[in-house]
């Protein structure tokens, strides 16, 4: 009899920042089977204060509130309580609104099945058979550009925008109130990969070099990515943090008399 099985593995860099502002953390590997497993990773937002501590304080919260979750909560349940609890305690550390705050990519893997949230502009990719799908979209100005130049309208400026990348939404905010994720689950089965990482990876190598990295064997996968986003040699090069989900097949013996 075989049970999928994920394999966790994660790298980052500082770059060419004075402060290592992302984060990272998973649930332990030894309970998957029974409840699953949670792969978190969080960037604190540029030019607000004390971002490390609050994208510390999002991967924890995450995965403390997934420990806590009941065996009857949904995956999507789990994500949304992480995720406003998040939310919360990031405020708390906030002296005036909106100082300080962190981005937010979650993926819960249970019985074969994925779901995930983002919030901001982290992301997470899925690798299928060689292509690499990526499953959510930035909250920030370019994409409200975008959307609205899609639907026929043209603001004044939206081409030569200089703040395209400020974030519309991130945990922290003041009034946050939208969040990308799954509304349903999809499958995964064995050769999987999901890839969660920042902006300081996606920013500096192509969707190819990514797809590229992504087939290498899964113990490569996250420091090559690490390893050749910070060889561009990007002078202002930000933080880089890539976390990986590898699925595969778990050989379990069956009981018999």
């Amino acid at each position: 009899m075989s049970e999928l099985l994920i394999r966790m593995s994660a790298d980052t860099n500082i770059g060419k920042r004075e402060d290592q502002e992302d984060s990272v953390n998973a649930s332990r590997p030894e309970i998957q089977q029974d409840v699953g497993v949670l792969c978190v990773v969080s960037d604190g937002v540029g030019g607000l204060k004390n971002g490390k501590e609050a994208s510390q304080l999002v991967v924890d919260t995450m995965v403390s509130t997934f420990y806590k979750s009941s065996i009857g909560d949904t995956p999507e349940q789990i994500l949304l309580r992480g995720a406003a609890l998040a939310q919360e305690a990031v405020r708390g550390i906030q002296k005036k609104p909106g100082e300080c705050g962190a981005t937010l990519v979650a993926a819960l893997i249970r019985q074969g099945r994925c779901s995930f949230l983002s919030i901001g502009d982290s992301r997470i990719y899925l690798y299928r058979g060689g292509s690499l799908v990526l499953l959510t979209r930035s909250q920030n100005r370019a994409r409200r550009l975008d959307v609205q130049i899609g639907l026929g309208y043209m603001p004044e400026g939206a081409r030569t925008d200089n703040k395209r990348d400020a974030l519309t939404g991130y945990v922290g905010m003041e009034k946050l109130s939208q969040a990308d994720r799954s509304s349903h689950s999809f499958s995964v089965g064995p050769g999987d990969r999901i890839a969660l990482m920042t902006d300081g990876v996606f920013g500096t190598l192509t969707e190819d070099e990514i797809t590229e990295i992504m087939g290498l064997p899964e113990e490569e996968v996250a420091c090559t990515m690490i390893d050749r986003t910070v060889e561009k040699g990007n002078p202002y090069q930000d933080n880089c943090t890539v976390a990986v989900m590898d699925c595969t097949l778990a050989e379990t013996e069956e009981g018999g008399s």
